[in-house]
């Protein structure tokens, strides 16, 4: 009995080595660029104990792809669902979004690069990133209904939208690093949420925006 334990500890060891260096070398070069010798290398794990655990490269992607969003997912729906008004509730969301950018930029990254390069071409690849968008906007519906106690309208849309605005900031980050502000990012994320919010809530507060005359709006003021 003994034996088998220790033998299914290495096993575990092993795979979760292999899963930090494909979640490495997928955020660092890409899918073609992680190669299976390349991951063996990183990993110190024999490419035929790579084989055995995930079948292929494709399913390596899938279960890295996984386990990042199990962390992502999980960071949202534990700040989310904190006690509080749902004020207290939105802040302690958004700060968990926040620090998975900030301490974990590499899961926005890896979901980034593999979205682009290989999901039209993989169908398991493109699947889980599907089930992942998925499961991300389904926590964040989970939040709002929580928080506010009601089944917003359109939730799954604001939900989109949240998430949109998480990808552009960590490709923002990603790319400009020097022209990003957290703070100043996150400030306008809770803005728009809180207006999305509120006017799904108050469908007059939508409908007096949809009036406001726009001539002029966008002019400069004059000097």
């Amino acid at each position: 009995m003994k034996m088998h334990a220790t033998r299914r500890s290495d096993a575990s060891a092993s795979r979760e080595r292999i899963l930090a260096a494909g979640a490495d070398l997928f955020s660092e070069k890409g899918y073609v660029g992680a190669g299976i010798d390349l991951l063996a290398a990183r990993s110190g794990i024999a490419k035929t104990a790579i084989y055995y655990h995930f079948g292929n490269k494709e399913g390596l992607v899938a279960a890295v792809l996984e386990r990042a969003a199990t962390t992502w997912i999980e960071t949202v729906r534990a700040a989310s669902q904190q006690a509080g008004t749902p004020m207290e509730r939105l802040d302690q969301a958004l700060a968990g979004m926040r620090t998975m950018i900030e301490e974990k930029p590499w899961i926005m990254k890896l979901l980034q690069v593999l979205a682009l390069e290989v999901a039209n071409d993989k169908p398991e690849v493109r699947a889980t990133l599907q089930t992942i968008i998925r499961r991300a906007r389904e926590a964040i519906v989970e939040g709002m209904r929580d928080a506010l106690g009601v089944e917003l309208p359109d939730a799954n849309l604001v939900a989109s939208m949240v998430l949109a605005l998480l990808d552009g900031i960590s490709l923002g980050r990603s790319l400009v690093p020097e022209e990003v502000s957290l703070d100043a990012a996150f400030a306008e994320v809770r803005r728009l949420m809180i207006f999305m919010v509120a006017a799904r809530l108050n469908p007059a507060l939508a409908a007096l925006v949809e009036t406001v005359p726009t001539a002029g709006i966008f002019q400069s003021p004059t000097k």
